[in-house]
């Protein structure tokens, strides 16, 4: 997978550098991780995969499925990367676009695993410290493991933060036992 990210990494930034002088960050970000969800169905992927499949005839049938979320420029991208047999990597160009867009509009998405739902104040009171802390914008996606006793996990960009009960439990256990 490491090959993959290598691979995709010039082309995200080629995209994230034509995107940011154009003002289409999102547009961008859009047509990317829809092309990343039509090449990873799998009848899409075998299709890809087949030497017998003219890459003017994949780029034709990707167009029809895309074709009213692909401007010119998309479509450029697309018969680049399928001339260079670079398709099967779409969706990392798309997850390293995302990260230097998110870099660029200094956001982070935070991931957050609870025991409980969270509410709508607990949530914004999480944005709020974790913006102070990260000092940039936040955006949370929280969602439930009942496996948690209490308390939460957060992974926002590559800082995560255990306050499990459990977690908090083992530390303690750590430091009592030195």
């Amino acid at each position: 997978m490491a090959e993959a990210t290598t691979i995709a990494r010039p082309y995200a930034q080629a995209v994230f550098d034509l995107a940011s002088s154009t003002g289409k960050l999102a547009g961008w970000s859009e047509s990317l991780n829809l092309l990343a969800a039509v090449t990873s169905d799998k009848s899409i992927s075998g299709l890809i995969s087949d030497p017998k499949v003219a890459s003017d005839k994949l780029v034709e049938l990707l167009m029809s499925i895309c074709a009213d979320k692909l401007d010119q420029e998309g479509e450029n991208f697309l018969k680049v990367l399928t001339e260079n047999g670079r398709l099967n990597v779409i969706s990392e160009i798309a997850a390293n676009f995302d990260e230097l867009k998110a870099e660029a509009e200094k956001t982070v998405k935070a991931d957050v695993v609870t025991a409980f739902k969270l509410s709508a104040p607990q949530k914004s009171k999480l944005e709020a410290a974790l913006k102070k802390r990260l000092g940039c914008e936040v955006e949370i996606s929280s969602r439930v493991d009942k496996s948690i006793l209490g308390g939460a996990i957060i992974r926002a960009g590559d800082m995560i933060i255990d306050g499990t009960v459990t977690a908090q439990l083992d530390r303690l256990s750590s430091d009592l036992a030195h």
